[in-house]
């Protein structure tokens, strides 16, 4: 077992040759580890951290800007002085001063949204999810979906199939990127778009939300986009009260897995992306102890690839964006051969 121990250790320490931390704080702003991605992504920052030898301090909100403007003024009361910051904004536009006030003690990387023209002044880097590549190989699935539901015989309500999207909260940047990828993605097979609805992102919300939306459009629609899993799995819900049978008279696309895979194992939804928050942590505090070693920001983009295993960390200089690795997965096969930095798709999306 000590030598299991040692061959870890040194292994870790193979990884992050030169950015070594030596103790040093950083100080991550992200939401509720009630949250499944927002556990993922903590408990990724945290082993990450922790490899690296840095003391990561979090702060959580509950999906709320002000909570979170106080916890930055709690923070920088508090005397800290971290190596660095990773700020991940729940309304961009409102935590300006926010990020203006924390680039005073320590460079910024900005996590999950990407920073915006005000906010670049004083954010480094930003590390986390392509939201448009997301919302790309979202629409590369749903064309799968509907070549599959074609083979099936399904009859659609329009050429290119008519399509309901359940999309993130209304002005969040997540939404209009990845919106921007999957019309790019279909624009030469484009879906009719029938109605947009905003704000699912929960079971919870998905299934409310579904509940007052779906009898509206009953019998008009052929294909759902969903924001992510966590709301597909709710909607569903609300497909079945409303007599439709998810996989059979609809096909469901969703846009990332956090939360159950089971839909999509059973064919309940077609297909998701498997968006890794537990790597996306770990890519943010990797990207922050490249910062802090080098002391510069070099080249405009990073795009890692999807690999098994975590690359190891080197001491080279992070890009502006420095983007997390992104899979589809569609059914059962799909889920199962799913592997990123070490970790399962039943992993990642689930906790």
């Amino acid at each position: 077992l000590c030598g299991s121990f040692l061959a870890v250790a040194a292994s870790d320490a193979a990884l992050a040759e030169g950015v070594q931390g030596e103790g040093k704080e950083l100080v991550m702003f992200t939401i509720t580890a009630s949250n499944v991605y927002g556990a993922n992504q903590i408990k990724g920052a945290t082993a990450e951290a922790e490899k690296l030898g840095y003391k990561l301090k979090v702060y959580q909100n509950n999906f709320s800007q002000p909570e979170q403007d106080a916890q930055v003024q709690q923070y920088l009361a508090s005397g800290a002085k971290p190596a660095a910051v990773i700020f991940w904004p729940w309304v961009a536009d409102a935590a300006i001063n926010d990020v203006r006030q924390l680039a005073r003690l320590a460079p910024v990387v900005q996590l999950t949204q990407e920073p915006n023209e005000q906010s670049w002044p004083f954010v480094q880097a930003y590390a986390g999810a392509n939201q448009i590549l997301i919302g790309a190989t979202l629409g590369e699935t749903m064309i799968k979906a509907r070549d599959a539901a074609k083979a099936a015989g399904m009859e659609f309500k329009s050429p290119g199939g008519n399509l309901l999207v359940f999309q993130h909260p209304e002005g969040e940047k997540t939404g209009t990127e990845r919106m921007k990828g999957f019309l790019e993605a279909t624009k030469d097979a484009p879906f009719n778009i029938i109605h947009t609805e905003y704000g699912s992102n929960s079971p919870e919300t998905g299934y409310e939300i579904g509940s007052q939306v779906l009898p509206k459009y009953k019998d008009q629609f052929d294909f759902l986009f969903v924001s992510n899993q966590q709301a597909a799995n709710g909607i569903i819900r609300a497909l079945k009260e409303n007599g439709i049978a998810p996989g059979k008279d609809v096909m469901i696309v969703s846009g990332d897995c956090s939360g159950s895979l089971d839909a999509v194992k059973s064919g309940e939804t077609f297909g998701t992306g498997i968006q890794p928050a537990a790597v996306e942590g770990a890519l943010a505090v990797r990207t922050a102890a490249k910062l802090i070693t080098a002391g510069k920001v070099e080249g405009d983009v990073i795009q890692m690839e999807v690999e098994a295993e975590a690359p190891a960390v080197d001491a080279t200089p992070p890009a502006k964006f420095n983007y997390m690795p992104h899979a589809p997965a569609i059914g059962a096969d799909g889920v199962a051969n799913t592997k990123i930095w070490g970790y399962s798709a039943d992993e990642i999306c689930a906790g």
